[in-house]
């Protein structure tokens, strides 16, 4: 059955007023319906509220009562990002920022992607002719990705489909992301000789352990529950709900984070028994990520090692440690098979990146060092060509065989922390590099302390193994000065998350008793201790 068909069946055949609020609710549902299915070829593009935007062939805008939502349209790339798109949203999203009448934004793509990311074939295509558009680009996106970060009214992405790179830039700072079991998320930029940017390290770094250092240097994909069950997305629903969860958030008058919340996990998507007996998979979607239990202790212990050398040498010598199962050797081998295909240098600074953004707890600070970054790589002293070896070879040749990295071991001095520092993070502005307008200015002076946003990346999804170990030591707000049993524990994150009910509420159990398994002991009395 339809979205359309299920709203006019819960609302009835009732006469007068009501039968006019239905209609009208009927009619905002099956225009949503058509926003999230369209494509530039559609008729309806020129029809209803749809923008009066002279580039509305790569970005629709739409007014449903309180709620602008803008949906990316470059089907044929996958929604990637180029020049032109990240203007048009810029222009758009600052306006909404101060509009009073918009209350919430919410930003889509189509069934196959949110957002692939940045167009970089054409950035390098562009620098191989000795056209300076890849920094340029650079600096509006990141900006683009501040202001998204500072919006100061609810923001909804729905990270339906492929969703990497830029595609995370304009999802991540959203309070609520929505997956479904067609998401494909990664920070894939290692394989193309380049590091995760965008401001994604900021968020990265607010994931549990070592997960977020994982995600930067391999590239590894995320697919459906896995992005859901690690906290890249906060909600996970099928694809069909869309049109009905955007209807009732549209409906809203002024509608908070917390009450879109309630809404979408109302619909969280029930695992079939078959799904569950398999793990994460491009073609197991709804299974559970392998990311727990022994390799979850062993991913942590090995990605929070200091350089990307050791990292290699971990993984060389888990192969071979009678202490650990079948399973995690497995998996070890595997890391290692995916760290040999990256760029070296990439995944050095991917690995520095991340560490940095996570001492600053800054997006600005995150955003600056993006940009330093992304000079060495593509400006016109850089340090390194991997980024344009890799382009051509993975998106422009489409080679099967490895770029010709320089260096090509992950034992080269030259990937030793001070050289990585020295030649992409230096305290010296280097040459070429933009200057970021970050709009609106913090509030706080850089490097004076933690964002404000910080540790509210998880704050709507599934319980951070941060947040549960505060309530356990006493420092959340309204966990009280007194020691939890897990049952107390497992009843104030429900209450937490204003109560839901069915699967969302099993969820949320089963991932506090999951982490007290793990991370914490109980005594006599059955109270709880953090390890």
């Amino acid at each position: 059955m339809s979205s359309l068909a299920r709203l006019s069946l819960r609302m009835g055949p009732s006469a007068g007023p009501s039968s006019r609020v239905s209609s009208a609710a009927v009619n905002r549902l099956s225009t949503i319906s058509r926003h999230l299915s369209s494509s530039a070829s559609n008729s309806e593009k020129a029809t209803s509220s749809k923008m009066a935007s002279p580039h509305d062939d790569l970005v629709l805008f739409e007014s449903h009562h309180n709620a602008r939502l803008y949906k990316l349209n470059r089907s044929a790339k996958l929604n990637s990002l180029n020049q032109e798109m990240i203007d048009t949203l810029s222009k758009k999203i600052k306006n909404w920022r101060e509009l009073e009448s918009c209350k919430v934004i919410i930003g889509t793509g189509d069934q196959q992607a949110f957002c692939a990311g940045g167009d970089v074939k054409q950035l390098v295509l562009d620098l191989k002719e000795g056209k300076d558009t890849a920094l340029p680009f650079f600096k509006s996106e990141f900006q683009l990705n501040w202001l998204l970060g500072r919006l100061g009214k609810p923001y909804v992405a729905v990270i339906d489909g492929v969703t990497m790179g830029g595609g995370a830039g304009l999802s991540l700072p959203a309070n609520i992301r929505i997956a479904t079991p067609r998401t494909i998320f990664a920070m894939p930029e290692t394989k193309i000789g380049y590091a995760p940017d965008v401001g994604a390290n900021y968020y990265l770094a607010q994931l549990d352990g070592a997960i977020g250092a994982w995600l930067a240097v391999t590239g590894q994909e995320l697919y459906g529950r896995a992005a859901y069950e690690l906290g890249i997305a906060t909600h996970y629903v099928t694809p069909n709900l869309l049109p009905t969860i955007i209807n009732e958030i549209t409906s809203l008058d002024s509608p908070t984070s917390s009450q879109i919340s309630s809404i979408v996990s109302s619909y969280t998507s029930t695992p079939s028994s078959s799904s569950l007996d398999g793990e994460s998979s491009k073609t197991n979607p709804d299974g559970r990520t392998p990311i727990r239990g022994e390799i979850r202790e062993f991913l942590d212990k090995t990605f929070s090692l200091r350089s990307i050398s050791e990292i290699d040498k971990a993984l060389t010598k888990a192969q071979s440690d009678e202490s650990l199962s079948e399973e995690t050797k497995k998996w070890a081998k595997a890391q290692q098979d995916i760290l040999a295909q990256r760029s070296p240098t990439s995944t050095a600074v991917a690995l520095t990146g991340y560490r940095k953004a996570k001492e600053a707890r800054r997006l600005d600070r995150t955003l600056l060092n993006d940009i330093s970054m992304a000079t060495a790589f593509s400006g016109p002293n850089r340090s390194t060509d991997d980024f344009l070896k890799g382009v051509t070879s993975v998106l422009i040749d489409r080679s099967k065989s490895s770029p010709d990295w320089v260096p090509n071991k992950l034992s080269d001095p030259k990937l030793a922390l001070s050289e990585i520092i020295k030649n992409f993070y230096p305290t010296k502005t280097l040459d070429g590099q933009p200057e970021l307008e970050l709009v609106p200015s913090s509030a706080s002076k850089l490097d004076s302390g933690r964002d404000s946003t910080w540790n509210r990346f998880r704050k709507y999804g599934l319980p951070s193994e941060n947040d549960i170990r505060s309530s356990v030591d006493g420092y959340s707000p309204g966990s009280g000065a007194f020691a939890l049993t897990e049952q107390e524990l497992v009843n104030q994150f429900i209450e937490n998350h204003n109560s839901p009910s069915g699967q969302r509420r099993e969820e949320i159990e089963q991932r506090v008793r999951e982490v007290v398994e793990r991370r914490c002991k109980k005594d006599k009395q059955g109270y709880l201790e953090w390890k």
